[in-house]
């Protein structure tokens, strides 16, 4: 409703004090400035107050402005309860709407009204002036009024969700803080920009709409210290900077990009930085004027409720001719007077055109800008003055384009189209179609205008109202279509539906599933139609069913019977003398399968009871008989029964033992007997024998023979003596000079072997020798080891260097000493000094004396042969410079030892200390002495130069210094650049061009060495119609480039033509037919598109069947810069989901051609129209075919009438 009261608002501000036509209050409530009051006298609590209120759908009164404050002053005359609380936060007061508290605020000082816990709600307090102070919700008893919006008309729908509407633009204010890019990317998301606030109005609103510092859409992040709009437009004649004796509250840098309407200076523009801070914000975007309801307006003149009518004139002209033809049919040229009317002429997207104001005699005198037709001044302090500097050349005024449509002063023989501007006829007010409905109809007196619902809703209330001599409406009670429902639907037996919740309405869809072991029979799912009837009969579920169950004998099936149903069990038997294998029942399951198959019957084995003996073999008799047969095997015999006389086995007769040796086992059938041979005897032969089924023993008898033990091997350094046959003794002897280890004899046992092992003979040892006291020796000490002797480095060897061990274990000669060697003295070097002793080993350590440099190692070592190693270093002056402790643009000089540092000094052009971890060394910066003009740029030349070079700025001349010529404006005019019919204007610097005009009566370039100035031209008047350019053609002729939708040799066929009910010329014509591309601002539901093109000469939404069109359409959208938003085409599935058809009713066929971004092949409720999307490089894309309007194409016929 915020949307409506600001809206009527601004009409009452453009028209008359009293509530305008149509802006009606329910009996009770008195009308102001767009909302409805009515005053209760008697006194009740807040709550009691606040459902009295909204038993009407009115509010507590919210005053948010002063004049909403001052009016509820006048209208009661006690203290009155309002709609301001902090129950929600205790100590943040807000309005009870949720909304905050903004810019305006009453209250009294806080010394005034201490707020507790307590105190939550806010009187307007008679004994203190009216002033809002706070008070008890619940301990005291107040009068109030209540607040509602007054009936405008107007749809809801003129801005996004979350946004609020004011004069032509919605907001929406975001309290989160936010850096600057995150804020614009916020805005940009849903194609917005931040707020650009160019008039005191919308700057009001804005400091009316927050309560805290925003962040607004002003930069000078392009060009720093000059400030514009973030959309690239320049701050025109509004703009509310603090002033610049305030500077010092927010010093403009490099760094400081940003703007804010600052809380702390009553809501003034300060420069703030755009990296260091975050930021409330509010995003701001053209209201979308399609859904204000339309004036009754003469024929081929458009307008909104709230706004005059007009007529786009494309034909770009001058002024007055373009005043002439408006004149010519009774109209004026546009006369903006609200913003409203500004948005309105913005929102027709026809570029820059004239407007009818101007300061040329005889209507004004120069700069004393009036109304062409009134002579009157513009409305009020209402302008829209952008940045361009009046001159007196310039006595007409554009809205242009480049500048956000801002008023400029202009040439008046400049061509530019226009806009004709009539009063609207008497009527009523413009009717609001109901929510998914439409009104039909003139408003006109007398005229009947009827109320429709869209398909699947149904209207409550009457159908057709009257407009009345009076200019009000015979029936204000509007219908309201409410949406069909469907019958409630009955459970289903054996399974369930989704959703469950009743009432179904139109194209709900309710889904059927069954219970395990049931199948659907019937339709899977059904949808609520538009007649209220549901699409098909609910489905049942019917028990699933297994196939016959068939058996062959043996196999008996005991029990069950066709037909099986799920969950059924048969269960199956096996005829006398058969077993089972496999189950022995199956269950019907609810995939229409047995769990199990049919089992088998086999022969019972009556083997498997083993009636026969272990040495009997079994034969089972077959069914039905129970037993088996018995045999007993080979080599055995009786009856072959278990419980009978069995099998026993035959006899052989009895085995001799061999000579020294002896045989073992039993004789029967079967059994092994066994040969051995007595010890220190081997078994030549077999070693059993056995007894077969014919009495004999297989093979034959072995034999026993004495058995011998391999030869033996002599020790090394020994040897060994005598035989090898069994018990007999072998003996170990050792060379002189070795021991014997181990036995010194052998026996040959019986299993061939040796008793015990081999000795060995090992040397004789000498006792260990000590090594000599600075040395070693090394060596072993067995008998004939040679023990070797050797010194430590650096010692000498006094003595033999070997000892021989001897056979006596003594060793030969005596051991040898070592004694130490030494090296000579060394000599210290110039200013230095060595330490240390010279013997083997020792290391003497060089060092100088302060101020010198060690040059070589600082140690030498006493080695064995008694020289020093390496060679003797030297002590040199340490030379500071080399650690680099200078500027590069410095000189460096070694300050003598015992100093350790530098001295350094600037070069020439260069100052500073020298030291380059100081103050280093920079270039004398001439140029910070201002040698140069103001419009010269001053270049420092670079050191060992002392001064600067001064160029004059482009467009300037002259030496460019201070003291010199400086700079001048370079008159481009004094070269005579123009033609000689041409007038000459300088175009200031930094342009270094002259701009050349043709005097009247003359037409070309102007230029002097261009075309000129000629009187006549076949291009003059222009012969290509409807806004065609014209080009002449050598040596004679012309040609005629069209605009979109023209053709003919002078552009006289065209879609504007033909199709002139459409409200402006934004047409294209692709293979023969004429198509037109709604503006950004003309936005519609998919319904109200396909009516719009369908009731202007029968055309429809465009059908796209190929891609050369889809091409074709793509390249108008950016023609007509309609990219940014979604455009409607002719292909939905809103009859049946998923069975897309186009707006002739044939169907889609992908096969054929889709642009679709994502196929659609899934279940897409609510998303049943397609568009070409703002976003996904024109690809398409499915949205609520109701929920926003977005932009459309038409399809219509051939340009040809």
């Amino acid at each position: 409703m915020a949307v409506e009261r600001v809206f009527l608002l601004l009409v009452v501000l453009a028209s008359i004090p009293l509530a305008a036509k149509g802006q009606t209050c329910p009996d009770g409530y008195s009308y102001n400035a767009g909302l409805c009051y009515r005053w209760t006298e008697t006194l009740s609590f807040a709550l009691d107050a606040i459902d009295d209120c909204a038993s009407d759908g009115a509010t507590l009164a919210l005053p948010r402005s002063q004049g909403e404050h001052d009016y509820l002053t006048s209208l009661v005359s006690e203290t009155i309860l309002i709609g301001v609380t902090d129950i929600f936060n205790e100590g943040t007061w807000e309005y009870s709407d949720g909304t905050p508290i903004g810019a305006f605020n009453k209250f009294l000082p806080d010394a005034d009204y201490p707020n507790t816990a307590q105190i939550d709600c806010v009187v307007m307090s008679k004994d203190h002036a009216y002033m809002w102070k706070p008070s008890s919700c619940s301990q005291q008893q107040y009068g109030y009024v209540c607040q509602k919006d007054a009936d405008t008309g107007i749809p809801p729908l003129v801005c996004p969700d979350g946004y609020s509407y004011n004069a032509g633009l919605c907001y929406r204010w975001t309290e989160t803080l936010s850096s600057p890019l995150d804020a614009i990317d916020d805005c940009a998301s849903d194609g917005s920009t931040l707020a650009l606030p160019r008039s005191q109005g919308e700057h009001d609103y804005l400091a009316g709409l927050v309560s805290e510092t925003i962040l607004i859409g002003v930069t000078d992040i392009f060009q720093e210290g000059t400030w514009e709009y973030s959309d690239g437009t320049p701050i025109g004649a509004f703009n509310k900077f603090l002033p610049h004796a305030a500077d010092a509250d927010y010093p403009n840098t490099a760094q400081i990009d940003c703007v804010v309407m600052s809380k702390d200076h009553a809501y003034m523009w300060k420069p703030s930085s755009c990296s260091q801070q975050q930021y409330g914000y509010v995003c701001q975007q053209d209201a979308d004027m399609t859904q204000f309801p339309q004036l009754e307006c003469p024929a081929g003149y458009t307008g909104v409720s709230g706004t005059k009518c007009y007529r786009v004139v494309t034909t770009v002209d001058s002024a007055v001719t373009a005043l002439a033809e408006c004149q010519n049919e009774g109209a004026d040229a546009v006369l903006p007077t609200s913003d409203l009317e500004h948005y309105y002429l913005k929102s027709l997207g026809l570029g820059t055109h004239w407007i009818g104001i101007t300061d040329a005699e005889p209507h004004a005198t120069e700069g004393n800008w009036v109304y062409i037709t009134t002579g009157l001044p513009p409305l009020g302090a209402f302008n829209r003055w952008g940045s361009t500097a009046n001159t007196d050349a310039l006595d007409c005024v554009t809205m242009d384009s480049t500048e956000a449509f801002q008023w400029a002063p202009t040439n008046c023989l400049d061509n530019h189209a226009c806009v004709c501007q009539k009063d609207p006829p008497d009527q009523c007010p413009p009717l609001v179609a109901p929510e998914n409905g439409a009104v039909s109809g003139s408003s006109l007196p007398g005229a009947v205008a009827t109320f429709s619902c869209d398909v699947g809703y149904n209207m409550h209330g009457a159908s057709t109202t009257t407009c009345q001599a009076d200019l009000t409406w015979s029936n204000t009670n509007y219908p309201t279509c409410i949406i069909a429902q469907c019958p409630p639907l009955s459970t289903v037996p054996h399974g369930s539906l989704s959703p469950v919740s009743h009432p179904y309405v139109y194209q709900d869809e309710v889904l059927f599933s069954c219970d395990t072991g049931y199948n659907i029979a019937g339709v899977s799912s059904i949808t609520c139609q538009a007649d209220g009837l549901w699409s098909d009969l609910m489905p049942t579920c019917n028990i699933v069913q297994c196939p016959l169950v068939t058996v062959q004998l043996p196999v008996i099936l005991s029990s069950g019977g066709s037909p099986y149903s799920y969950q059924d069990e048969v269960t199956f038997t096996c005829a006398d003398g058969y077993a089972m294998d496999g189950a022995a029942s199956a269950t019907c399951q609810a995939s229409g399968t047995w769990s199990d198959e049919v089992p088998t019957c086999n022969d019972i084995d009556a083997c498997l009871a083993t009636p026969c003996d272990a040495q009997a073999t079994c034969e089972d008799n077959p069914a039905p008989a129970l037993d088996a047969t018995c045999e007993c095997n080979t080599g055995y015999t009786g009856d072959g029964l278990a419980d009978g006389n069995g099998c026993s086995a035959v006899q052989c007769p009895a085995l001799t033992d061999p000579a020294n040796g002896a045989v073992s086992g039993t004789n029967f059938y079967g059994d092994v007997a066994t040969f051995t041979c007595d010890p220190g005897y081997n078994l030549v032969g077999g070693s059993t024998r056995t007894c077969q089924a014919d009495t004999t023993w297989s093979g034959s008898s072995p034999t026993c023979t004495a058995v011998q033990c391999p030869a033996l091997t002599a020790p090394a350094n020994g040897a060994v003596s005598g035989t090898n046959s069994y018990e007999d003794v072998a003996t170990f002897t050792c060379d002189p000079g070795y021991n014997l280890v181990g036995g010194s004899t052998r026996t040959c046992q019986a299993d061939t072997t040796w008793s015990g092992s081999s000795p060995t003979c090992t040397a004789v040892q000498c006792p260990a020798l000590t090594a000599p006291a600075n040395g070693a020796v090394s060596g072993t000490n067995f008998y004939g080891d040679v023990a070797t002797f050797t010194c430590d480095p650096g010692y000498g060897l006094v003595g033999g260097s070997t000892r021989t061990c001897q056979a006596d274990t003594t060793w030969s000669g005596s051991s040898p000493t070592c004694t130490a060697v030494q090296c000579p003295t060394l000599t210290a070097p110039a200013n230095g000094a060595v330490s240390g002793t010279n013997f083997y080993g020792d290391v003497a350590t060089f060092t100088c004396d302060a101020g010198y440099n060690l040059v070589g190692g600082s140690t030498r070592t006493c080695q064995a042969d008694t020289t020093w190693s390496g060679s003797s270093p030297t002590c040199t002056d340490i030379d500071a410079c080399l650690a680099n402790p200078c500027h590069a643009q410095a000189t460096c000089r070694d300050n003598p030892a015992p100093a350790l540092d530098a001295a350094c000094q600037c070069n020439t052009g260069y100052t500073g200390d020298g030291q380059a971890d100081g103050t280093g060394c920079s270039d004398i910066d001439a140029c910070l002495a201002n040698p140069c003009h103001a419009q010269a740029t001053c270049r420092d030349n670079p050191a060992p130069a002392l001064d600067a070079a001064c160029q004059c700025n482009t467009g300037y001349t002259g030496d460019g210094q201070a003291d010199g010529t400086g700079c001048s404006d370079i008159d481009a005019c004094l070269a005579n650049p123009c033609h000689a019919q041409a007038t000459c204007r300088d175009n200031p610097a930094p342009a270094l061009d002259a701009a050349c005009q043709c005097n009247t009566g003359y037409t070309g370039d102007g230029q002097a060495d261009g075309t000129g100035c000629s009187v006549t031209s076949e291009c003059i008047p222009n012969p290509c119609q409807y806004g065609g350019t014209c080009s002449e053609l050598s040596p004679s002729g012309y040609t005629c480039r069209c605009r979109s939708g023209y053709i003919g040799d002078n552009c006289q066929i065209g879609c504007n033509i033909k199709y002139h009910k459409f409200p402006v010329d934004q047409f294209g014509i692709h293979n023969g037919k004429c198509y037109w591309f709604s503006r950004k601002s003309d936005r519609r539901k998919y319904k109200s598109a396909q009516t719009f093109c369908s009731s202007n000469h029968g055309g429809r939404l465009v059908i796209i069947k190929d891609k050369n069109k889809q091409s074709f359409l793509e390249s108008k959208i950016k023609m007509f810069q309609i990219g940014s938003i979604s455009k409607w085409i002719g292909l939905n599935d809103r009859g049946r989901e998923k069975n897309f058809k186009w707006s002739d009713d044939s169907a889609f066929d992908a096969s054929v051609y889709h642009n679709w971004r994502n196929i659609p092949t899934g279940r897409h409720k609510n998303r049943d129209c397609t568009a070409i999307s703002k976003a996904r490089d024109s690809k398409w894309v499915l949205l609520n075919c109701n929920k926003i309007g977005q932009a459309f194409i038409c399809e219509l016929g051939t340009p040809f009438i």
